[in-house]
């Protein structure tokens, strides 16, 4: 591409990718030699921040930059309800696929996560957008997985009465990139540049299923036994014994492994293009720690800490200061713009996540963490107890006491965006805007 030409732009999602596992972030993690090497190549985050702990409080703040607001009908049965309100908020505010659409983009995504759907607004700003799910009109069911033991289950479970084990409704966590990867080298062929390309993979979500020629800790069978001590009950540390806690583990691993075979294939694809690409998970993933496994209504490290990278922006550093993934919109948008990239630019002092409905808000800093639900709160120093084991609000109550003070200001300006937002709607309701 004319160096004078806007840059072509591909954004990676990983869904429950923990910072830990990867070797730039935690040089003991050997999983993923490919990662770790664009992002020494280019620009690594040692530090990034997820707005929440699961894909409903996380990704619609990242592709916007802004904190949803609260909804007194919101529970956690109510599948549709929280998609409505993620539609409702998607709705509201600029989704960084309009603004790169509007500087003339050529835009695509693919996204394999049930909460980023058409239902969910997030096609907007796509000219063409791919659901990869199991009742998608975009892909047939043969590009949901190539694995034959999955063609084998979902022939055995939808053959049993009743569905037993809810597999309609959780098959769709089954997809693997390499079953429709060749979709994404289609559409690479015939994108007009410049082009974004947003890619949302589920492979490192559990049931962390893994094609064979990357599991290297699991055999099928353990994979396969560790999604059924899921499915069975509501998973908590205490409820699973030790040698299926040390399976689960393994077969998370692997998981890590096949993403990070998926971000070899991608680069090679895209490599003539010459793109920005940009890396990062959605949050994390417990595996036992604070007695719990996957990602629950909690604020822990392991769920909010991700991988950060931006590769081939025509830099190369190491960011150890703290990145809240709701600067992206604003990164993107600088990105194709001409100009030198400065990547502190987009660092805080303060990160604040929150926890759907924002039940419960954290507010961190590179050394402590303070928890609240607005009644309980609880103090980490994450310097002294990277665990998060110890509440030390009584010995550093000042502490304490500056935290709580940027929640209130987080709170106060979240309070005056929403009586703003509901203005500006009824105004347009009524016809005088």
């Amino acid at each position: 591409m004319d160096g004078d030409q806007p840059r072509n732009l591909v954004l990676v999602t990983v869904d429950s990718l923990r910072a830990d596992h990867c070797g730039f972030v935690d040089p003991e993690s050997e999983l993923t030699p490919t990662i770790d090497r664009f992002a020494s190549d280019g620009v690594s985050f040692t530090d990034a921040i997820a707005p929440g702990p699961r894909t409903p409080s996380s990704v619609p703040v990242v592709f916007t930059g802004e904190f949803m607001s609260d909804d007194d009908d919101w529970t956690m049965a109510d599948w549709q309800g929280r998609q409505r309100r993620i539609a409702r908020h998607m709705k509201r505010f600029t989704h960084l696929s309009e603004r790169l659409q509007r500087r003339g983009y050529e835009t695509a995504a693919f996204t394999a996560n049930p909460w980023t759907t058409r239902e969910s607004n997030f096609d907007f700003g796509f000219d063409d957008f791919f659901e990869i799910s199991a009742d998608s009109d975009d892909i047939s069911s043969s590009d949901l997985s190539n694995s034959t033991l999955f063609k084998l289950a979902d022939w055995g479970f939808e053959s049993i009465p009743g569905d037993p084990v809810g597999w309609s409704s959780k098959k769709e966590w089954f997809s693997q990139w390499t079953g429709y990867f060749h979709l994404i080298q289609s559409k690479l062929r015939e994108l007009s540049e410049p082009f974004f390309l947003w890619v949302f993979i589920l492979d490192s979500h559990q049931p962390y299923i893994t094609p064979r020629q990357y599991r290297e800790e699991c055999s099928a069978w353990e994979m396969y036994y560790s999604i059924l001590r899921y499915w069975y009950g509501e998973i908590s540390d205490d409820e699973i014994p030790p040698h299926a806690r040390e399976m689960i583990g393994r077969t998370y691993r692997d998981a890590v492994r096949s993403v990070d075979a998926f971000v070899e294939s991608l680069f090679e694809a895209t490599d003539e293009h010459d793109p920005i690409t940009v890396f990062f998970s959605d949050h994390g993933e417990a595996l036992g720690e604070h007695g719990s496994f996957g990602h629950k209504q909690t604020l822990y490290e392991e769920n909010v800490r991700v991988p950060f990278f931006v590769h081939n922006a025509g830099l190369t550093d190491e960011v150890d200061e703290q990145l809240p993934l709701r600067a992206l919109p604003r990164m993107l948008t600088d990105l194709v713009d001409p100009g030198d990239f400065d990547p502190r630019t987009y660092t805080r002092p303060f990160v604040v996540s929150q926890t759907e409905n924002n039940r419960s808000r954290a507010v961190r800093t590179e050394r402590w963490k303070l928890v609240t639900d607005g009644t309980n709160e609880t103090l980490y120093d994450l310097a002294s107890d990277p665990d998060e084991t110890t509440d030390v609000h009584a010995e550093y109550d000042d502490v304490a006491s500056s935290l709580r003070a940027v929640v209130r200001r987080h709170d106060a300006t979240q309070a005056e965006k929403e009586r703003t937002g509901r203005v500006a709607e009824e105004l347009v309701a009524e016809g005088r805007v």
